[in-house]
């Protein structure tokens, strides 16, 4: 794993725990692990952990694995959100229209929390 992947391998994995209220040995103890592993992925003193190990946190957390990597837009505002899906829609590919616009309809089904 690249430094940059791992930083943010890391940081992802320690906010997704921390949000659902579970601790770094309860959460190892879940994955089958020794109860320092947790610690250990988000210190980087364990710099990649085996893909089993990846399904396994991200099974435990209700998350996929490439949610521990793709962050982009999570830290973002409600404006600077908006200008970015603006951007995107500047186009005049109507293919490409319907495709966002699919994606952002299937993305909001999948959100547990949307309001109605």
């Amino acid at each position: 794993m690249s430094r940059d992947l791992g930083v943010l391998f890391r940081k992802r994995l320690a906010l997704l725990r921390e949000a659902q209220g579970i601790t770094q040995p309860k959460l190892a103890e879940r994955i089958g692990a020794g109860p320092q592993y947790i610690s250990h992925l988000e210190t980087g003193r364990i710099k990649t952990p085996p893909w089993d190990k990846l399904r396994k946190l991200a099974a435990e957390l209700n998350v996929s694995v490439s949610d521990f990597f793709f962050v982009e837009g999570l830290d973002d505002n409600l404006e600077v959100l908006r200008t970015k899906i603006h951007k995107l829609a500047e186009t005049d590919d109507v293919k490409l229209l319907r495709r966002y616009y699919r994606l952002m309809l299937v993305a909001r089904e999948d959100w547990p929390s949307r309001p109605k």
